[in-house]
């Protein structure tokens, strides 16, 4: 009987003890989470200061700045602030001619964020980068149709059925059009 009570009482002892380290690494946890998240906003801070100083975009800096909201995203997928660095990561990938990556950033925004502030730019966005850099017309009639049939009183609403108008025509096209409109030969 005493053996028994000796090992229910080791196990008690054992089972508090444990709680106890379970509770200090569950607050360590938490201490370095925000710890790597106020480091990760700190680096964006710079790499964003960085740029705003150049006159021209920096390809290094730019580059090191898409890859902190990247990382920053992925460490916290729940953050309020992903949806700003996505944005933020597809003007700067459009900047830089890197449509394909662009696309992808308006593209994880209308996928994960749909309360976001910036929703209906980042899909008519995505619907531009297909139309002007991607060479995919009928992808980007889609996404235009997506944004006028959505939000129909929007700028990006009227910006997409003059795009539409526009799909597959040459600038050639775009031009003789313009000078007729405007009475000129």
């Amino acid at each position: 009987m005493n053996k028994i009570k000796i090992f229910f009482i080791v196990e008690i002892a054992f089972l508090i003890a444990s709680c106890g380290h379970e509770t200090q690494s569950n607050q360590q946890g938490a201490i370095t989470k925000d710890s790597v998240r106020r480091q990760s906003i700190t680096q964006i801070k710079k790499w964003e200061a960085e740029m705003h100083k150049s006159m021209e975009l920096n390809n290094v800096t730019s580059g090191l700045a898409i890859k902190s909201y990247n990382d920053f995203v992925k460490a916290f997928p729940d953050d309020s602030l992903c949806p700003d660095f996505l944005f933020k990561a597809g003007e700067i990938a459009t900047a830089t001619k890197q449509y394909p990556q662009s696309l992808m950033y308006y593209k994880n925004i209308t996928d994960k964020y749909p309360n976001y502030k910036n929703y209906t730019a980042s899909l008519y966005l995505q619907g531009f980068l297909l139309d002007n850099y991607l060479n995919d017309d009928a992808k980007a009639k889609v996404i235009y149709e997506e944004v006028i049939a959505k939000y129909p009183t929007t700028i990006y609403a009227d910006n997409a059925k003059m795009a539409i108008r526009n799909l597959g025509k040459s600038d050639d096209e775009l031009i003789k059009e313009f000078k007729k409109k405007n009475g000129q030969k």
